[in-house]
């Protein structure tokens, strides 16, 4: 895994994680000086009298294995605060070196949501065959589910045909975000739209909060709001910070504004009070 290449004080070491849900992976920062970031720092999973989210809602109630999964309706109805893709024509190069593979053939496109244009380098459709990838349309509309405040600070996604190097037959690392770029690899199992959604919103996720987190300072004020809420949002929540950060991050976007908003906030006050001050001018 590439070091991030977001300047500041919290450094620029990679880090390795476990699996989950077929994976996801941070090219985020290492970890501030004491214990933050590191693996099983957060709050425990779910402690205190907080009545858990029901119905349409129980999505936001914390995870004892794997991942958070929002629903797709959640997505389709954030998908609506953003316009319609564009997608350029794809245009070959002969050879593109894959993060952590070797060299091979490419498609480069671009994706234009609103004025603002991301780029796509993925493999040839003989190299994708298999791998369970997305298609340049399932990017397109995983990223126009993700909030246009968010979504801004991912300017690059590749789609590789090469595994993760910490990937096995049984245990699969699906993808990584850091310095303004989404990598998405090969896993074992088809994958859906609904899946993309969560995966590429985790993802920028990482993005996002590079541009947030500019010292070791700023880490720990989301640690001390992650330790109040006294639960996680999911078990692999608990790997560090940043992981905590992106997978809230998927629970407040699709409860923002929504009947569920008062669940979440129930549930995890502290952090949803961060994330809005995150977005106050």
């Amino acid at each position: 895994m590439a070091p991030t290449r977001h300047p500041g004080p919290v450094g620029q070491a990679k880090q390795r994680h476990a699996e989950i849900d077929d994976g996801t992976l941070a090219r985020a920062r290492t970890e501030p000086p004491s214990t933050i970031g590191a693996p099983g720092s957060a709050a425990p999973l779910q402690t205190g009298p907080v009545a858990a989210a029901t119905g349409a809602c129980a999505f936001l109630n914390p995870r004892a294995t794997g991942t958070v999964r929002a629903p797709q309706e959640a997505f389709d109805r954030l998908r609506g605060n953003s316009g319609a893709a564009t997608i350029s024509t794809p245009q070959p190069t002969a050879s593109y070196a894959w993060p952590y593979g070797a060299a091979s053939a490419a498609l480069a496109q671009d994706i234009t949501i609103d004025g603002r244009t991301i780029s796509v380098t993925r493999p040839t459709d003989a190299d994708a065959a298999g791998k369970n990838l997305p298609t340049t349309a399932q990017v397109a509309e995983a990223l126009r589910a993700i909030p246009a405040s968010q979504r801004s600070h991912t300017t690059r996604v590749i789609i590789s045909p090469t595994p993760h190097p910490d990937s096995t037959p049984t245990r699969t690392t699906a993808g990584e975000g850091g310095a303004g770029e989404i990598t998405l690899f090969p896993v074992n199992s088809a994958q859906s739209q609904n899946d993309f959604d969560n995966r590429l919103t985790h993802e920028s996720g990482h993005n996002y909060q590079g541009s947030l987190w500019n010292s070791g300072t700023a880490v720990r004020e989301w640690q001390t709001v992650a330790t109040a809420d006294n639960r996680l949002p999911s078990h692999y929540a608990g790997e560090n910070a940043g992981e905590d950060f992106s997978e809230f991050g998927i629970l407040y976007n699709t409860a923002r504004g929504t009947p569920c908003e008062a669940s979440a906030r129930q549930l995890y006050p502290n952090r949803w009070a961060k994330m809005v001050a995150y977005q106050s001018p």
